[in-house]
């Protein structure tokens, strides 16, 4: 096949797909682009977010919406937030069935909160050792009364302890991990405590100081 029966190929090719493209009319209906084609293939539903209800608007002098500039926030944004002293004050005495003498003492620690006002507690390490501290001075009430708080822990009874303690601090069943960590305390982390129910108090103390005690 020579060159000039290739180009008068070629030639004949471009101008057949040149007439195709004249006789195609403007405007035309029918004709999709194809970025503006339907996809093809199942659809994905985007899953409605679930809001709460929006809160009462304010006018301000001049008629300005006072609220303007009021923010959506998402779902469960306020869960877990650190209950206030005024909360903490009757859950000791609630779960414990005694009230730790610290705990009078401790409404500074925790944040005063000024009359007829909510200040959002926010948690510090402070705190946070206060509040194991009173939950030590709690279950030391505990455990002083009680043969099993009296015994060498076993994975078996620390196991069983730390269980019931979690559901009643707790208002749930503790999962796998919570209750290991918990016996760990008491089998080995406090192991140099010499007095056994001092052994059994820390564990107490380590699931009344988690957050699912100290959070709502």
């Amino acid at each position: 096949m020579n060159r000039t029966l290739i180009a008068g190929l070629t030639l004949l090719v471009v101008t057949g797909c040149e007439a195709e493209i004249d006789n195609v009319e403007v405007g035309r209906d029918d004709i999709v682009p194809i970025d503006a084609a339907p996809m093809i293939g199942p659809t994905v539903a985007t899953p409605e977010v679930a809001l709460c209800e929006s809160g009462r608007s304010y006018k301000g002098f001049g008629g300005e919406d006072l609220t303007m500039d009021r923010r959506e926030s998402d779902v469960g944004f306020e869960r877990a937030r650190s209950k206030p002293f005024s909360a903490l004050a009757t859950e000791y005495p609630r779960v414990l069935g005694n009230t730790p003498e610290l705990l009078a003492q401790s409404e500074s620690t925790f944040g005063l909160t000024p009359p007829r006002w909510f200040a959002k507690n926010e948690p510090n390490a402070v705190s946070l050792y206060q509040a194991y501290r009173i939950a030590f001075q709690g279950c030391l009430t505990v455990t002083a009364t009680g043969a099993q708080y009296n015994q060498l822990p076993t994975i078996e009874t620390a196991t069983a302890e730390c269980s019931a303690w979690a559901k009643k601090f707790w208002a749930r069943n503790a999962m796998g991990p919570e209750i290991e960590a918990c016996a760990n305390v008491i089998g080995q982390y406090s192991s140099r405590e010499t007095s056994m129910r001092r052994r059994w108090a820390h564990g107490c103390a380590s699931v009344l100081t988690s957050s699912d005690f100290l959070t709502f």
